[in-house]
């Protein structure tokens, strides 16, 4: 990304981002089709043909394994559509950065497969990356380490930036680039999540879920859930809340909290590329406003040994 200068400006990194990101908007949204809708398909697939078919294949076996067995083989081809879904997803992550350079050097974002090669050709080594970063999520979340791991959350948000554009580091070096690039910059970091949090994710979501309560569409779309919730063993939990003067939780209200949950991640994953972007963004800001500060104390160490050097001769 050396052709391209980035103000050091949160607000000149969104403007960007969104200016990159709807002048491409047909090719990020049929890029990420697949990778999001087709880990909903694959999940409700494969629920739909193993609980479907579950009371008729028990009672044609004998055996409760063999039973287990042709559940599984039921569920075995949404499973595999989500798996596939969800990895395309995961190299997006860093194929989205690859992207974004494009989109900033020429204007144009095209050859996805080139893209996604970012990751495809280093599997083994992204693998490991996802999955320290799984584990350190896990961790983060964790009720005692809920604020030192936000705060470390931060600090490695340009991970996958890292990843992308320095491919010589190891994945440890990965972190420690990411905290070095963030370090002095982490309330700005924090602001800018924020911001692309709230406005990519959170208001698209209240806006579309207006949209079908005025449309009276969100209970039509919730009762789809019904087949799978009206299963669920609730009389029990009932009991229980009801002891506590909790109110009970009904089928309608999972399916309810249900399609929330769908339609959040979609929005979350339609509009992965524009975070990418200013993440990106981001991460070249801060790598030459490190750059810029090396340059300068170096030179400043170069002007501080050339007067002593003449102290020393002029003694």
């Amino acid at each position: 990304m050396s052709k391209y200068e980035v103000k050091n400006s949160l607000w000149f990194v969104l403007a960007e981002g969104v200016k990159i990101y709807f002048s491409n908007i047909d090719k990020f949204f049929l890029y990420m089709l697949f990778p999001v809708f087709g880990q909903i398909i694959g999940i409700i697939l494969a629920f739909s043909l193993s609980l479907g078919f579950a009371d008729k294949v028990v009672a044609r076996v004998d055996s409760i394994s063999v039973a287990l067995l042709f559940i599984l083989l039921l569920a075995l081809p949404g499973l595999l559509i989500f798996a596939k879904a969800f990895w395309d997803f995961m190299v997006a992550y860093v194929a989205l950065n690859s992207m974004t350079e494009g989109a900033v050097t020429t204007g144009k974002v095209y050859d996805f497969q080139s893209h996604n090669e970012v990751a495809t050709r280093r599997t083994f080594k992204y693998i490991i990356l996802l999955c320290s970063v799984g584990v350190l999520s896990s961790v983060g979340s964790s009720i005692f380490f809920i604020i030192p791991g936000f705060i470390l959350w931060i600090y490695f948000i340009l991970v996958y930036q890292v990843f992308t554009f320095e491919p010589e580091l190891s994945i440890p070096d990965c972190f420690k680039r990411s905290l070095l690039l963030v370090r002095g910059e982490w309330l700005r970091t924090v602001i800018l999540m924020l911001v692309l949090t709230f406005f990519s994710i959170y208001i698209i979501t209240e806006g579309i879920t207006v949209v079908f309560d005025y449309l009276n569409l969100t209970d039509k779309v919730a009762t789809l859930f019904n087949y799978f919730t009206n299963q669920l063993p609730l009389d029990i939990v009932n009991q229980i809340l009801t002891y506590w003067h909790i109110p009970i939780i009904t089928p309608d209200m999972i399916s309810k909290f249900i399609f929330y949950s769908i339609l959040s991640f979609i929005v979350m994953g339609l509009t992965l590329p524009i975070r990418s972007i200013c993440w990106t963004l981001w991460y070249k800001n801060l790598s030459d406003l490190k750059l810029s500060v090396n340059a300068r104390s170096m030179k400043g160490s170069k002007r501080s040994y050339k007067k002593e050097r003449s102290d020393y001769g002029d003694d």
